[in-house]
C-alpha cells in the first residue's frame, strides 16, 4: 500500500509540472534504439600477442540496447529554448564515450543534454550541458573500432568516433551563437591528470606526488557559413592544465596545452549528400577527445602502462615535454534511393608521439605513428513513419602501432533498430 501511495504521488508531481509546461509548448519525446551484431576480432600473434602459439579470430553475436537510447522534452518559452535529455543505458553496453551510472550489471541512466539558449536578438546565448562545436558525427552505426568482445562493452551508433569523428561529447558550457555565424565560448575541460613519463621510464598517470591544476576552461571560436546546400564551419579550441611534480627532487613543473583545428562540412547535392570532417592538433588525448587512446598499443618497457601517442610525454631528463601531433577526418556519403537511403563512409585517425624515440632499444623501436581506418556501408530502410531498421557492415583497419605492428581488425554485420516517439 505504501509503494501504492508513492507512485500516485510520484505521479501527480510529474502531472503538476508537466501539464502546464506542455500547454506552453514543452514537447517530451523519446528514441529507443537497439543493435543486433555478429562481431569478429582478429589478433596477429606475431603482432599483438608474441605468446600466443597461434593467430585467433573473437566472434560472438551483440545485443543490446544503444546507449544514446534517449528519453527528453524541448520547447521555448517566451526568448528562452530549453532542453533536457537523458540517456539509458543497456545492460552490457558500458562505454567510455558517455557518462553513465550503472549498477550490479543493470540498465543505467545519465545526463546528456541539459541546457537554456536565450535569443536575445542578434544572436543567442547557450548555457548548460550540450553538445560542442568540435563534434560532428558521421552516419556509421555499428559498433566502434576499440568495443571489447571479452568484456561485452559496445558502442553502438559509434559514428567513426576515434577514426576521424572527433568526440568531445556533451559537456557543461557558455557559448554566444551570432546570427551572423561566428560563435566562441568555454567549456568545462576533462579532470587533467599527469602526463604520461613524468618519472623516467614510469609512464604513470595517477602518481602520489602529483599536483594538477586546471588553469583555464576549453576556449574555442568559429565560423558557421550555412546557404542553399552548403554548410562549412572552420574552428579552433584550446585547453592548458599546469602540472608540477612535488616529490622530492622532483623538477617537472610546466604547462600542458592542446590545441585542434578543425573543419565540418555538408554538401547536398540534391542525389547525394556528402559530409566532410578533418581536423589537425596537439595532445587530443589531454584535451579530452574521447576514442584515440589505442588499448592494443604496446606497453613501455618495464611497465604496465601502455604508451597512448595522442598524449603529451615528459622525457627522461624530467623537465622536456613532447607535444603529441595527432589528425584525421572521414567522408561520408548518403545517397537516397526513395524511400531508402544508402550511406557509406571512410575514416582516418593518426597520432604521433617523437618523445617515445627515447625508450628504443635495439630489440624494441617506437618511433612510429599510430594509425586507424574504418569504413562502412548501410542502408536506412523506414518501416513506418516512426521505425526505421538500418543493416550495416564495418571493417575496421587496426594498421600500424608506435612499435610499427599491426594492432587488431575487426569487422560487424547487423542491424541499427531505431524507434522515435
Amino acid at each position: 500500500m505504501k509503494k501504492f501511495a508513492v507512485i500516485l504521488l510520484a505521479l501527480g508531481l510529474v502531472a503538476a509540472f508537466t501539464l502546464p509546461a506542455m500547454a506552453e509548448g514543452i514537447t517530451p519525446y523519446a528514441s529507443v534504439r537497439l543493435g543486433t551484431f555478429w562481431a569478429n576480432h582478429d589478433y596477429d600473434r606475431n603482432s599483438y600477442a608474441p605468446g600466443w602459439t597461434t593467430d585467433s579470430d573473437d566472434g560472438g553475436f551483440v545485443m543490446d540496447l544503444d546507449d544514446i537510447s534517449r528519453f527528453g522534452a524541448k520547447g521555448t518559452v517566451g526568448d528562452i529554448y530549453g532542453q533536457v535529455e537523458i540517456g539509458l543505458v543497456g545492460v552490457e553496453n558500458q562505454h567510455e564515450y558517455t557518462s553513465k551510472i550503472t549498477a550490479n550489471g543493470s540498465n543505467g541512466v545519465y545526463t546528456r543534454l541539459l541546457f537554456g539558449r536565450w535569443d536575445f536578438g542578434s544572436g543567442t546565448l547557450t548555457v548548460g550541458q550540450d553538445y560542442t562545436p568540435t563534434t560532428y558525427i558521421s552516419g556509421q552505426q555499428g559498433p566502434g573500432i576499440f568495443d571489447d568482445l571479452n568484456t561485452q562493452s559496445y558502442d553502438l551508433q559509434n559514428a567513426f568516433i576515434g577514426v576521424g569523428c572527433l568526440w568531445d561529447s556533451r559537456r557543461p558550457q557558455i557559448r554566444v551563437n551570432l546570427d551572423n555565424g561566428f560563435y566562441f565560448g568555454i567549456v568545462k575541460p576533462q579532470d587533467a591528470t599527469a602526463p604520461q613519463g613524468w618519472v623516467a621510464g614510469s609512464m604513470a598517470e595517477t602518481p602520489p606526488d602529483a599536483d594538477v591544476d586546471i588553469t583555464l576552461p576549453k576556449m574555442l571560436i568559429g565560423f558557421d557559413y550555412k546557404t542553399e546546400g552548403l554548410y562549412i564551419s572552420p574552428g579552433f579550441t584550446y585547453n592548458t592544465y599546469t602540472f608540477n611534480d612535488k616529490a622530492a627532487g622532483g623538477t617537472f613543473d610546466d604547462d600542458i596545452s592542446s590545441w585542434i583545428l578543425f573543419v565540418k562540412s555538408k554538401v547536398d547535392f540534391g542525389a547525394a549528400v556528402l559530409k566532410v570532417a578533418v581536423h589537425y592538433g596537439e595532445n587530443l588525448g589531454d584535451y579530452g577527445i574521447s576514442g584515440r587512446k589505442n588499448p592494443y598499443s604496446p606497453l613501455a618497457p618495464g611497465t604496465a602502462n601502455r604508451f597512448d601517442p595522442s598524449r603529451a610525454y615528459v622525457k627522461q631528463d624530467g623537465t622536456t615535454v613532447e607535444d603529441a601531433e595527432c589528425w584525421g577526418g572521414y567522408l561520408d556519403v548518403a545517397i537516397p534511393v526513395d524511400p531508402y537511403t544508402i550511406g557509406l563512409g571512410v575514416g582516418y585517425s593518426s597520432s604521433k608521439n617523437d618523445g617515445f624515440k627515447e625508450l628504443n632499444t635495439p630489440a624494441r623501436t617506437f618511433d612510429n605513428e599510430d594509425d586507424l581506418m574504418g569504413y562502412y556501408v548501410n542502408c536506412k530502410i523506414p518501416i513506418t513513419d516512426n521505425f526505421s531498421a538500418t543493416p550495416e557492415f564495418d571493417y575496421w583497419d587496426g594498421m600500424k602501432n608506435v612499435e610499427n605492428k599491426d594492432d587488431p581488425d575487426h569487422w560487424y554485420l547487423g542491424i541499427t533498430w531505431q524507434m522515435d516517439f
